[in-house]
């Protein structure tokens, strides 16, 4: 296995996309279903490519999340293991939102098959974003990641332990938590100097990927930026 390192069913979108009540951490929700594909119509889906819609919302009460980072992966990579070090490409997406790297360090690997990002900039409280990925054809068994850093934060960002399955996409709408995560490289002091660009406070940094704990209460930042246990929600339709 690669590294660089339950379902959910609701009624509405609308319920999911206005906020988190309800959803697990790693939570999925299937809005419509259909029966099971013949073994022709399988061999028809791999014949074509497919677009999928990744709609993303930031939850959180004011603080922001950066243009996230989509992209789809055969099903045996992870983009990062809990308990271990964070790639260049992760960590700079978890102190500064860049991403540029971590594309590099993707398009490099064998398993990834589609790397997208959204337009624009930082996603505010409230607002949405929308990513139309390409799947090529003949792909198997894939799969959906993304990344974002939560922008008013030292090194935390959010993305999926385990990645999506788009073939639930192909089934009917898919709604998803993402889950908060600390990248480990710096220290997390909580204070507004220490956020984003603006420094890099590396003195206490935990050096290992972690489940995020949250803003430290001890900086001068306001609470109310605080994200709270989820901070994005993400919405996957297939397209065509």
């Amino acid at each position: 296995m690669q590294s660089i390192q339950k379902i959910l069913l609701t009624a509405s979108l609308s319920a999911a996309l206005t906020g988190c009540n309800g959803l697990s951490p790693e939570g999925v929700e299937v809005t419509d279903s259909t029966s099971t594909s013949s073994t022709s119509e399988v061999s028809s889906e791999l014949s074509r490519p497919k677009t999928y819609r990744v709609t993303i919302k930031n939850v959180t009460a004011a603080n922001a999340l950066s243009p996230p980072l989509a992209f789809v992966q055969s099903s045996d990579f992870r983009l990062f293991e809990v308990g271990t070090p964070a790639s260049a490409g992760l960590a700079k997406v978890a102190e500064t939102g860049g991403t540029d790297v971590l594309e590099a360090e993707l398009r490099a690997l064998k398993g990834i098959k589609a790397v997208a990002k959204a337009a624009g900039g930082p996603l505010a409280a409230g607002e949405t974003r929308t990513i139309d990925i390409v799947v090529p054809a003949g792909t198997r068994s894939p799969r959906l990641n993304l990344v974002a850093m939560i922008g008013k934060s030292n090194d935390s960002f959010v993305s999926r332990a385990e990645a999506i399955d788009l073939g639930l996409a192909d089934i009917g709408a898919v709604v998803v938590s993402l889950t908060n995560f600390d990248a480990g490289s710096e220290e997390n002091t909580g204070n507004v100097g220490d956020f984003g660009p603006g420094g890099h406070p590396v003195a206490n940094a935990e050096g290992l990927i972690s489940y995020d704990r949250g803003l430290n209460a001890r900086g001068n930042a306001p609470e109310i930026i605080g994200w709270g246990s989820t901070a994005g929600i993400v919405r996957i339709e297939r397209q065509y």
